[in-house]
């Protein structure tokens, strides 16, 4: 191998900073089918900590770089890139020393790393630098040496990752010319290492004693500072023809590839055509009858004498004709052979074409997947957004037949999907904990509504169709019916609350819960209640939404009947509500799926976040002290965002919550409580 490599590991002061530059080489056969990693490490934490984090890191990137199952088939795929591989075993690595720093608790200021990691493989550099460590490359141009600058420039950004725990950036790749040096080194030691005399000793000497002579002066010039490099030479020199031998079979096999490779698709290989004739016409030996007929008719020549020149006449018509008929039946064969050909170099060249489409792919989309797992390992979610869109777009353009040959694409297509909802921050509840079912207390129960209290742990759903209203205790998750009462009838229930209170309206009656599980019953004088959507309790006022209307009623109470109507929204134009929920403000969620705030009946400036998929229809909304709960039933969803600036935080689905109606929360505990037809369903969610 042409590339040679020498390291510099000077420790004068222990107590200054952790250094070392090392070389991965786990053994010759992934060395020479994966190339040698390399690292080269300062951290400004001189502590046994320091030392392990190198440690963990070194052994991760051992680990996902040559274990990785796509070296093996970068011989077989010439589409592979390396670099691809090298960058996925980067982000792996860097997410599992995260993940295995937080299990172990381990205290690392991530500021205090310098770390440039890379890949020689052939005569190419990849590598990827962090932090203070500086990189140059140094060739000769004319009689003297040029020292280029191959550092990363972008310091600012360089902070905000390590901070963040990311560690490697994107990947600088080049060649390294002949003759030429690529130096990694440390702050301290390229003070020296580019001055005049430093860069001779490099120029002049071998690698092995330019090393070492550098060594020496560096323990004379200063014996307190910490130094560690790495020098890397590319010292090819062309083979003379002397050591070059040539087989002839190697020669043909090499003719054959190349014949292969320049061919284009659709085109006819000539030597293989006449070889397949040749074969083909041995086979079926189409002139054997021929002299057999010429033999009959020179036999009749010589029985009839007086008609010689007659026959002899004849027998050269007759030959004419049996000659042009082999031509036509030759020619026939020769056309129908070179059709079969031309159909079955095509398919042939299809299906290749086909394979290696699908090789292109198949490490596209790859490449794809590891950037998007990367920009939602530093939290880069708009970056993640942009990829998964470009990755859609390269899957919608594949045909079926390239699909198939691509390896593994189920598995492909199931990590996309992990990754979109990731992206969408889609928690999927597989199996969300069901606590009751009001089935099992009345055959024919239909709830629609319910209602939590935070305070004793208990939870009120109304059946107005069986005039009943369940109370469900959180502690032991027993239920019963908390009333049976001819009031509580209606078609349709919806709830609210406020203070210590529960609030439902069923047909024509507010229907009030105080703490002591007491019930009362006041009239309500609606109009259209078909188009009454939502409602909400403030200062003890039920304010109800008119769908029809477009528009908040808010009611006072008169005795036991809530009355006098009066409209609150100043400006109804440019909103058309779903639902609202009240703390001072009313938060509305409107029939597009948007939350606005208004106060005093004019909107605040507030909006919440876009969200993928998109809530272009939503149900209903409740808050809490902090949070906004959205629900939209179409896609069995809810959605959570901050009440304070709308900023959006996660998003529930389950395939179980096919006919929500109704949703509880409990923001001091984390938990929703989802009113699934006749089942209450309890989710932790992350707040």
């Amino acid at each position: 191998m042409p590339i040679k490599t020498s390291l510099v590991n000077i420790l004068n002061n222990p107590n200054k900073s952790f250094i070392q530059a090392s070389i991965i080489e786990p053994n010759k056969n992934q060395t020479e089918k994966a190339g040698t990693l390399f690292i080269l490490t300062e951290i400004n934490q001189p502590n046994k900590i320091a030392e392990k984090i190198i440690f963990i890191i070194s052994q991760l990137l051992e680990k996902n770089y040559y274990l990785n199952e796509k070296i093996f088939l970068a011989e077989q795929l010439n589409s592979l890139k390396i670099e691809a591989i090298f960058e996925s075993a980067l982000v792996k690595s860097n997410r599992e020393l995260l993940e295995f720093i937080d299990q172990q608790k381990i205290s690392f200021n991530f500021k205090t790393l310098n770390i440039i990691v890379g890949l020689i493989y052939e005569e190419q550099i990849h590598f990827s630098s962090m932090g203070q460590n500086k990189s140059f490359l140094i060739n000769k141009n004319d009689d003297n040496w040029q020292i280029s600058d191959i550092n990363p420039s972008d310091e600012e950004h360089e902070i905000e990752d390590l901070a963040a725990g990311k560690i490697f950036s994107s990947i600088i790749s080049g060649e390294l010319p002949e003759n030429s040096y690529i130096i990694f080194s440390n702050p301290s030691l390229s003070q020296y290492l580019l001055g005049d005399e430093f860069v001779k000793i490099i120029g002049e000497l071998k690698l092995e004693g330019a090393t070492e002579q550098i060594k020496n002066y560096l323990k004379k010039i200063n014996n307190y500072s910490n130094f560690c490099g790495l020098l890397i030479k590319n010292s090819f020199s062309s083979l003379s023809n002397n050591n070059i031998k040539y087989y002839d079979s190697d020669l043909i096999n090499t003719e054959n590839k190349t014949e292969k490779l320049l061919t284009t698709p659709g085109s006819i290989n000539t030597k293989k055509t006449i070889k397949k004739i040749s074969l083909f016409l041995n086979k079926i030996n189409i002139f054997k009858g021929l002299p057999k007929t010429i033999r009959k008719l020179f036999k009749k020549a010589n029985t009839k004498k007086e008609k010689s020149i007659e026959i002899t006449e004849h027998s050269s018509s007759n030959k004419r004709r049996i000659n042009k008929k082999n031509l036509l039946i030759i020619a026939g064969i020769l056309l129908l052979i070179l059709v079969a050909n031309i159909v079955f170099q095509k398919k042939e060249k299809s299906e290749v074409l086909i394979e290696e489409n699908a090789s292109n792919f198949s490490e596209l989309i790859e490449q794809k997947q590891n950037q998007i797992d990367s920009a939602l390992l530093y939290n880069n979610e708009a970056r993640a957004k942009e990829i998964i869109e470009e990755l859609q777009e390269i899957i919608n353009s594949l045909s079926d037949k390239e699909k198939n040959k691509i390896k593994n694409y189920s598995e492909i297509e199931e990590k996309i999907s992990e990754q979109i909802s990731k992206i969408q921050k889609m928690i999927k509840l597989s199996n969300p904990r069901e606590i009751t079912n009001f089935s099992n207390l009345s055959q024919e129960a239909d709830t629609m509504a319910m209602e939590y209290r935070n305070e004793s742990g208990k939870i009120y759903a109304v059946d107005g169709k069986n005039n009943h209203i369940y109370l469900l205790n959180l502690e032991g998750n027993v239920s019963s019916i908390l009333s049976k009462n001819d009031s509580i009838s209606g078609d349709y229930a919806i709830s609210a609350n406020f203070q210590d209170n529960s609030y439902f309206i069923v047909g024509d009656q507010v229907i009030t819960i105080n703490g002591q599980d007491q019930i009362s019953f006041n009239k309500i004088n609606l109009e259209d209640k078909e188009s009454i959507s939502s409602f909400d309790v403030y200062n003890s006022r039920p304010y109800i939404v008119n769908k029809k209307q477009n528009q908040i009623i808010r009611y006072n109470r008169s005795g036991d009947t809530f009355s006098s109507p009066t409209n609150w929204l100043k400006d109804n134009s440019n909103i058309n509500i779903q639902s609202i929920a009240i703390d001072y403000s009313i938060y509305i969620l409107t029939q597009e799926g948007e939350v606005k705030k208004y106060l005093e009946g004019s909107p605040e400036n507030f909006s919440t976040d876009k969200i993928t998929p998109p809530l272009e229809k939503a149900d209903y909304l409740k808050i809490g002290d902090k949070y906004i709960f959205v629900v939209d039933k179409s896609s069995q969803r809810i959605v959570v965002f901050y009440k304070e600036n709308g900023l959006f935080i996660n998003q529930y689905y389950s395939d179980k919550f096919d006919n929500i109606k109704d949703m509880a929360i409990d923001e001091k505990n984390n938990k929703i409580y989802i009113l699934n037809n006749n089942s209450v369903y309890e989710v932790d969610i992350i707040l």
